[in-house]
This record gives structure tokens, sequence and C-alpha cells, in this order.
């Protein structure tokens, strides 16, 4: 009766996993980093998920091959089991910051704990201080049961800790995503923990993954695909949610073009002016506030909206230091220029899909007034 309990729960888990795996797979996804961790993340999950499975499978089960067979599917599990955690947590980490250099130091770290760990479980297996198996083949915790517990679940509490330190580094639709995984997650390890036979961690951690998922295709299908800021669409709904407030709102709405972008592109190709749309996009995300919308509007152009309360003058100012100190460096083969346009809009005094195009309009005008008064003060 119980071996069917335990089969039930975790094929459920086990092929909420595989259905999300093989959606994602075929699924082109802006952020080549984001998909491989959380790739990683489901694989490491089911082979976590399938030989827990297995070990209450067996679990019972007569003979020294079921024995020593338990011996190794529970060792292999402790070690899967923290990798899906811990990739768990590291892809939280790359979600608030979209840093993969500072990724690439955390999982540095994370090998090294990983290694240490898998050590610790080898260890395990003739000293016996993490679990062993009893006479009658059932997995029994041993003296340390409480340590491994704390390795383990350890990045869920690290998670949470994470969006509340680094909360200005998140949307708060992140944070809600975030944290509805960490209580779901967290309730299923702590009833499994109490309950110890109950084997809810593994449906309500595949439960949290499906509803990150969902989280994530939302998220992509509003990116633009080269420079991961949001796209045409996701504006068009940012000012469309705007024009239909009933409260009044005002933003500084503000249209920046790439001076000499298609010179860049003439003479040093396109994947030199992939690059240039890269780099200004990275130079806009690091000036920007998490309060502030940016999207690539099109072509060399992006557009940002900024509450009107904020100085968006210093916010253009910071964007153009940020410029200034890339192209001193010298590292690319040409360097970054901007012309800009901004007015105020306010919700309730424009409504209309007319009004919003013809403030647009009005806006790219300014743009273009700044951009050949730049061009005449050179001449």
């Amino acid at each position: 009766m119980m071996q069917s309990y335990y089969i039930n729960a975790f094929l459920g888990a086990g092929l909420t996993i595989i259905f999300i795996f093989i959606d994602y797979i075929r699924k082109y996804n802006t952020d080549r980093s984001q998909r491989r961790l959380f790739l990683a993340v489901l694989a490491a999950a089911f082979a976590a998920v399938v030989s827990d499975c297995a070990s209450h499978v067996f679990a019972g089960m007569p003979g020294p091959a079921v024995h020593y067979g338990l011996y190794g599917i529970l060792s292999f599990f402790l070690v899967v089991q923290n990798f899906a955690f811990y990739l768990m947590f590291v892809f939280i980490d790359y979600f608030a910051y979209r840093d993969w250099e500072r990724t690439k130091k955390i999982l540095k770290v994370l090998a090294v704990i990983m290694a240490l760990y898998i050590a610790a479980v080898l260890a395990n297996l003739p000293l016996r201080y993490f679990f062993y198996i009893s006479g009658d083949n059932y997995y029994t915790p041993a003296k340390l049961y409480l340590l491994r517990l704390f390795i383990s679940y350890f990045p869920l509490v690290l998670s949470f800790f994470e969006v509340i330190g680094s909360s200005a580094q998140f949307k708060q639709s992140q944070i809600v995503s975030i944290v509805f995984f960490g209580i779901l997650t967290g309730t299923g390890a702590g009833l499994d923990v109490m309950l110890k036979n109950s084997c809810l961690i593994w449906p309500c951690f595949a439960a949290s993954l499906l509803y990150i998922y969902f989280f994530i295709v939302q998220s992509d299908s509003k990116l633009d695909s080269l420079t991961g800021l949001g796209n045409r669409f996701s504006f068009n709904e940012f000012i469309d949610r705007l024009s239909r407030a009933g409260s009044k709102e005002s933003y500084s709405i503000v249209m920046i073009d790439m001076d000499h972008f298609k010179a860049i592109n003439d003479t040093l190709g396109h994947l030199e002016g992939d690059n240039a749309l890269r780099d200004m996009a990275l130079i806009i995300k690091s000036c920007v506030r998490g309060t502030d919308f940016a999207a690539r509007y099109g072509g060399d152009e992006f557009i940002l909206a900024v509450k009107s309360e904020y100085n968006v003058e210093k916010l253009m100012e910071r964007i153009r230091q940020a410029i200034d100190n890339q192209n001193e460096k010298g590292k690319r083969p040409y360097r970054l220029e901007m012309s800009y346009g901004w007015d105020i809009f306010t919700t309730g005094l424009s409504s209309g899909s007319a009004s919003i195009e013809n403030f647009l309009d009005h806006v790219d005008k300014l743009m273009y007034q700044n951009k050949m008064a730049k061009k005449n003060a050179v001449l």
C-alpha cells in the first residue's frame, strides 16, 4: 500500500519535470545562460526523483543484493538532490542579477562544496554517519542525519535571504515567483522531516518548477532576443497599461537612438553591430533603477519610461558617462554615441491609441532634433 503511494507521488513529480523539460528544450530561449541553468536543475531534480523512488520501492525487499544496492541508490540520491537544490539557488541568483561572471564565481564555490559533499557521502558507506541500511533493508538515519538535512536544504534558506538582501535587483513578479517556490518547496521539505514518510518534497518541488517555468515562458515572450531588454511588445503592453490606468500618473518617456550605427554595420560588419547593440543595452541596464522600464524599440532605438518624480536628465547623464567610460577603454573597434529626446506622459490626460502614437511621434521628433543639433555643432 505504501509503495503504491510512493510510486504515485514520484510518478506525478517525475512526469511534471519531464513535460517541462520536453517543452522547454523545444523553445528558443533568449538567455542561454538561464536556459542552461534551468535545464541543469530539471535534470538533477529528475535524477533525484527517480533514485528516491527506487529507494522506496526496493526498501524492505530481502537479499544482500538489495542491501548493497540501496546503499548505492541512496548515496546517488543524496548527491543529485543537493545538485538540484544548489543549482536552483544559482538559478535564482542569476535570475536576479543576470551577471554570468558572478554566476561563474558562485559555480566555482559550488563545485568545491559538492566535491567535499560527495567525498562525505562516499565516506558514509563504511562509516555510516549519515544513514545506514538495517538488516531488513530499510533506510535508517544515523547520528549526523540532521547535519545532512541542513546541508541539503541550506540553499532554500539561502534563496530566501537572497531575495531579502537583494530585493532591489528583483522585479515584483520575480519576488512573487521565488517566494512561492520557497514556500511550496519548504512546506514539502518540512512535512517530510516531521512525518518522515510523507514524500511530499518532490511533488512540491516539481510544482514550484512548473510555476517558475510558466513565469520564464511568459517573460521570454517579452524580451528582445539580442539584448535581453524588453521588446516592442513589452513596451506596447506597458504603455497600454499606463493609458488605461484609473489614476493619473506621470512618466518621462525617453527615446534613444544610437548615432553612426549604420556606419558600424557597413564598415565592421553585422557581428560588431550586434555587439554595439548589446553594449548599449548593458549600459542602459546598469544605469536604470528597478522601477524604470527599458526596452529595445526597434533597430538601433531604445526606449525608457521613468517616473516623473525622478530626474530623467540625471539618468541620461549616468548613461552618457557610462558610454564615455566604455569608449575610453578602447576594447571595441567602434565608439558608442547616442541622441535622445524625452517628454512627460500623463495617464488620464492622454488616452487612446492615437494619442499614444502622437506622443511617441512627438518624442521621436525631439530625439531627431537632438541628433541634428549635434551634427550641426560638428560642421
